[in-house]
């Protein structure tokens, strides 16, 4: 018996012995065929596996490299732990979950039909270890996760979004608004949000450090207590949320950044956003404060500044003060989107130096300026078509909108007062001016526009109405104004110099010339004006013979003009407006050598009806001059008219005959010089 039992148990030893070699080196591979077969053909989850490690000496453990799960998942290796598994029940508990060098592309996931044995399944500890992911937009690089207590299957159906615990970190974090670098990260998946207690990252070449909630039942992101430093965010375009989301921000701290948009580019940002809520297809309700080394929004630039936000989903609400175009500022705005409307409820700018250029322009159609205050600024144009500078301006404008294309009043105190040391226009300089006016439903009103111009002095006031046919009325006195200068402006033909002055006090229509009445007068000294030799004409006319009225080319009398140039010691055009013409009866203006006296009226819708007379010395006239029709296609007679003796005096008015007129009958006196001439050649 005893040799029996020996035997026997030298057999079970063999036996162990075989068994333990054979499932030694028992190939898990062999199997792997006909059991992915039979899943696939009954679960259609497409998976494959490259290569399989698994002993039955250690049954819950499984490795498996290359697997491929359809479309949207691959991992170089898959490591299974099991805690237990529980066919019948149709409970499985894995211990632990491996995933190695794996992508996934969720946009292309389908859902994994599993048997029923497999309706509930619990993972105590999932990690990763470079993964990368991809979802509507979104990348992934680098992920290195650990996901404890997770239970992504329940009752045969799965739940993704189910509670676990959660730390680990990513290499980079992708979308077309954002990226994201060396995050680091812990939290939890709580109530199907992903709430992570600290999240830090860097961003836009900055970095990022606070708490995140991610809610994607809720469609809603929330960054608590967030931390921008030395940030450059760059955009594109501005960014813009997707429908149904919501952002909000409490508290973030800003250190340093910088934005680079399109529309926007500020540097040196610091501040605190207290609050903000933003959803999509409106303005963000928002509270904050920053200071800003400088800010670029289109043409208009900022220096250092600082300001206050305070923001509706109706209106963007915005306080600054700080450094621009080389002076100070400070500024009340309001922006409403929906009505694409600026409110400036207080704009005061101090010392600025402002620079019009060609492609400057209001991008906003609709302004409202409720108080803007401008003291001892300038502004130099650039711009051929507006040739303009202004030194020492102050402005003062009150309760006016601009809108489709015009000014308008927004209540009864809408009011422009202005100041200037020197405004130049091309050649033309006006200093020490200044100017009131005030604007209504119907009429601008200008109370006082007084300035040195044209080395003399000018006055302006009166009315006129917005709209067509723009009836209005306007005094202008002008005393001792120089004509070089204006002469310079019209680069004409001729250049012209001299002093006058203008009085004008006219009423009518705008547009149509016939309307208007009142009085004009024109007091001119010492006039010159080239390519106009007026004493050498007359002079010349009156040794011919017009003892009847003779029709004159106005072309051929012109080109006689053009033949020296012309001086005018004192010139008086004055009389009544009636119907847009002018009436000039007892004007008259002294030549060096010659009166010429003035009768009939000037259209200034474009002709004339006028008689001129060359005045003797006893105010008689010797040569009659008839200009009618046009100004641009006259007609002229000439006449010598036969005096009485003693004659009757042809004008009487306050121009007095010339000191070097000729004495007598001027056109004997023309006539015996040039016999004299004539007999000395």
């Amino acid at each position: 018996m005893k040799k029996l039992a020996r035997y026997l148990v030298v057999l079970v030893l063999v036996l162990l012995l075989a068994g333990w070699l054979l499932l030694s080196v028992f190939d898990a591979n062999q199997l792997k065929k006909p059991v992915l077969g039979w899943l696939n053909e009954h679960t259609d989850i497409n998976l494959t596996v490259g290569n399989l490690e698994f002993n039955p000496l250690h049954p819950y453990t499984l490795l498996a490299e290359d697997v491929q799960l359809g479309e949207w998942f691959r991992a170089r290796q898959v490591y299974v732990q099991l805690a237990t598994l529980s066919p019948l029940s149709g409970h499985t508990r894995i211990a632990t979950l491996d995933i190695i060098d794996a992508k996934l592309q969720l946009d292309n996931a389908t859902e994994l039909a599993l048997p029923d044995n497999l309706a509930n399944i619990t993972v105590d500890e999932l990690n990763s270890k470079n993964v990368s992911l991809s979802w509507q937009g979104w990348e992934a690089k680098g992920a290195d996760l650990t996901i404890r207590h997770w239970q992504p299957r329940r009752e045969g159906n799965w739940q993704w979004w189910s509670d676990f615990t959660l730390n680990g970190q990513l290499r980079q974090l992708t979308h077309p608004n954002l990226a994201m670098a060396q995050l680091t990260f812990n939290g939890q998946l709580a109530r199907q949000q992903l709430q992570l207690t600290r999240l830090q990252s860097r961003l836009f070449d900055g970095l990022f450090d606070g708490g995140l909630t991610f809610d994607l039942p809720g469609q809603e992101v929330t960054l608590n207590a967030p931390s921008f430093s030395h940030n450059r965010l760059q955009f594109d375009q501005l960014p813009q949320l997707a429908s149904g989301w919501t952002l909000l921000l409490n508290r973030a701290q800003l250190e340093e950044v910088s934005i680079t948009s399109p529309g926007l580019t500020s540097n040196g940002i610091k501040g605190e956003l207290r609050y903000l809520e933003w959803q999509a297809g409106g303005l963000p309700e928002a509270r904050g404060k920053w200071h800003a080394d400088e800010a670029v929004l289109d043409w208009l630039r900022l220096g250092e500044h600082s300001g206050e936000l305070l923001s509706s989903r109706e209106q963007l609400g915005l306080t600054l003060n700080g450094k621009a175009y080389e002076g100070t500022f400070s500024s009340e705005l309001r922006w409403l989107p929906q009505q694409a409307r600026l409110d400036i409820d207080t704009l005061e700018l101090q010392g600025n130096k402002f620079v019009w250029l060609p492609d400057l322009y209001w991008p906003t159609p609709d302004v409202r300026l409720h108080k803007l205050n401008i003291s001892q600024a300038e502004l130099l144009s650039l711009d051929d078509a507006l040739p303009l500078s202004i030194l020492g301006g102050k402005l003062f404008v009150a309760d006016l909108a601009w809108s489709a294309g015009q000014w308008r009043p927004l209540s009864e105190q809408a009011r422009l007062e202005a100041r200037w040391d020197e405004v130049a226009f091309n050649s033309l300089i006006a200093r020490q001016g200044q100017a009131k006016a005030r604007l209504n439903d119907t009429d601008l009103t200008i109370e006082q526009l007084t300035t040195e111009a044209l080395d003399g002095q000018l006055s302006v006031s009166g009315h006129i109405g917005r709209y067509p046919p723009y009836l209005g009325k306007v005094r202008l006195e002008g005393q001792s104004l120089a004509l070089r200068p204006l002469s310079r402006w019209l680069q004409g033909d001729r250049g012209f110099s001299g002093t006058v002055d203008i009085n004008a006090a006219l009423s009518g229509e705008l547009q149509q010339a016939n309307s208007w009445q009142g009085q004009l007068s024109i007091d001119g000294r010492d006039i010159f004006i080239e390519k106009v030799g007026l004493d050498t004409w007359l002079k010349t006319r009156l040794a011919e013979d017009y003892r009847r009225a003779k029709a004159v080319d106005p072309a051929l009398a012109a080109l006689d003009l053009n033949q020296s140039d012309g001086f005018i010691y004192q010139a008086k055009l004055a009389g009544p407006v009636n119907q847009g013409r002018w009436q000039l009866d007892g004007s008259a203006v002294q030549s060096v050598r010659h009166l010429l006296a003035l009768r009939g009226d000037l259209d200034f819708a474009g002709g004339w009806q006028l008689q001129l007379g060359v005045i003797n010395d006893q105010g008689c006239r010797e040569l009659a001059v008839h200009l009618a029709d046009t100004w641009r296609a006259p007609s002229l007679t000439l006449q010598q008219p036969r005096l009485a003796t003693p004659c009757k005096p042809w004008y009487q008015g306050a121009v007095p005959y010339p000191d070097a007129g000729l004495p007598g009958r001027l056109i004997d006196a023309v006539r015996k010089l040039g016999d004299g001439s004539s007999a000395e050649r």
